[in-house]
């Protein structure tokens, strides 16, 4: 089974935070950013970003902000 792990990262001059699932943004570790947080949940990662933010800029994928929310939706509106 698949799990998705959501991280917080902040590059080292502090000034951009970054929530992704994408494991390929990992690749941003080598260029100095840094893992701050990790959840299993977007929303939860999401919080984090906000609670800790400054003056930072926050950026997130907008198709995994909307795939958990298509996600949420069709849970609780299931016809079946």
């Amino acid at each position: 089974m698949f799990t998705c792990v959501y991280r917080v990262l902040r590059n080292k001059q502090g000034d951009r935070i970054l929530i992704t699932g994408k494991e390929s943004d990992l690749e941003l570790l080598k260029d100095g950013w840094s893992i701050v947080f990790e959840s299993p949940y977007w929303d939860v990662a999401f919080a984090h970003a906000m609670e800790i933010a400054e003056d930072e800029v926050i950026e997130w994928y907008y198709e995994e902000q909307t795939r958990r929310r298509r996600k949420r939706y069709f849970s609780t509106y299931s016809l079946f």
